[in-house]
């Protein structure tokens, strides 16, 4: 298998506003395709990059569910459309965690966090600054993911 085989497939990238900062979510591969149990077979495989100034995480495997993805989709385009004002998102197995509010000048700030091993392992927190057209870059990016391994459940 090549190096970089990630590459390949459908990501989403959250980016800061002034480009100093990129998470991007590459989707894979289904975990458990075989599975017996339906919402066994929805779990998904990821690699997650984060980029920032002075710091860079890989993880690879990182797994959430197909139907949790269509629902983090349904809260960040409501939060988009400026009907909520925060919206928090954080895997069953929560490798990472991220938490959009918006303030009154609709400008998005996002507090998250990187941890591996997950559940007890080295944690690095952050908070960026950007706006609503990189949220809807995001939510494009999550779209084609579940466009190229949708939810089996």
């Amino acid at each position: 298998m090549k190096k970089d085989y990630y590459l390949d497939f459908p990501f989403a990238e959250l980016k800061s506003q002034d480009g100093s900062f990129s998470l991007k979510i590459y989707s894979y591969d289904y975990a458990y395709p075989h599975a017996i149990h339906k919402f066994d077979r929805d779990w998904h495989k990821n690699h997650l990059i984060l980029s920032m100034p002075a710091f860079k995480a890989e993880i690879d495997e990182v797994m959430f569910e197909g139907t949790l993805l269509e629902y983090f989709i349904e809260e960040l385009v409501a939060f988009s459309a400026l009907k909520k004002k925060e919206v928090n998102i954080k895997p069953t197995e929560p490798y990472f965690g991220l938490t959009f509010s918006v303030d009154k000048r609709k400008k998005v700030n996002v507090n998250g966090y990187v941890q591996y091993p997950v559940g007890w392992g080295a944690e690095l927190q952050f908070e960026i600054e950007t706006d609503l057209t990189y949220v809807d870059e995001f939510i494009r990016g999550l779209k084609s993911i579940l466009k190229n391994f949708p939810s089996i459940s």
